[in-house]
């Protein structure tokens, strides 16, 4: 880790904050993480309003029928829908896997918090690594095992979705057996810092449709 993502790190608040994002601030924050890749703004829209009618990031009944401009994200929403464009490929998540991801909300949402908590102490203490003649590399935070394979392309299994430490995700990706596995662990506290400094700045954005001025109210401001 860089100077400068140690610096944007030490501005972060200790404990996670309270996120509430309507929905074009979330589809902000996300394209600032980097997920609309070289597709338009209508196309990304577009695919996150898909994931809405398959159950991501919001449970049934948690927004109103008729109004998802209006819907709040908090940060495990963010989290959920950060996860899941994660492990896009080919610019889509099998359906499969997202079922498996809206089932298991309840333990994830407890390792989204910890992912947050976590990032510098506990399972996600700072090691450092020193190899041979190379300069020394500092790993911190935790990185998120979802135990996930693929074959045939065929989803074969699915978790126990775990926390793992620095040292543990180096060992899976050294480990030489590791080939079949479909996906290997995802670096989480580091997402979940870019997600919680991002929704910390995120503008205001006008909501819903900006409404059309009477012809005498143009006239007015035309002669004002």
């Amino acid at each position: 880790m860089g100077a400068k993502d140690e610096a944007a790190r030490d501005k972060l608040p200790r404990a996670l904050p309270r996120i509430s994002l309507h929905h074009g601030q979330a589809l902000w924050v996300l394209t600032q993480l980097g997920f609309q890749g070289t597709a338009s703004e209508s196309t990304f829209k577009e695919y996150v309003k898909s994931l809405r009618k398959l159950g991501t990031p919001f449970a049934r009944g948690e927004v109103g029928p008729g109004r998802p401009s209006l819907a709040n994200y908090s940060y495990y929403h963010l989290m959920e829908l950060a996860l899941v464009l994660t492990l896009r490929v080919y610019h889509v998540v099998p359906n499969s896997v997202l079922t498996e991801l809206v089932q298991n909300r309840k333990r994830l949402y407890r390792l989204y918090g910890r992912a947050y908590t976590e990032r510098c102490t506990g399972r996600g203490s700072r090691i450092l690594l020193k190899i041979a003649n190379y300069a020394p590399v500092s790993v911190s935070g935790v990185f998120l095992d979802l135990q996930m394979n693929f074959s045939g392309g065929q989803l074969t299994s699915f978790g126990p979705a775990n926390l793992i430490s620095p040292v543990q995700a180096i060992e899976i990706f050294t480990k030489s057996d590791v080939a079949p596995r479909s996906f290997l662990p995802i670096r989480l506290s580091l997402l979940a810092e870019r997600v919680v400094a991002l929704a910390l700045r995120a503008p205001l954005i006008r909501r819903g449709p900006r409404k059309k001025r009477s012809p005498a109210r143009l006239r007015r401001s035309a002669r004002s």
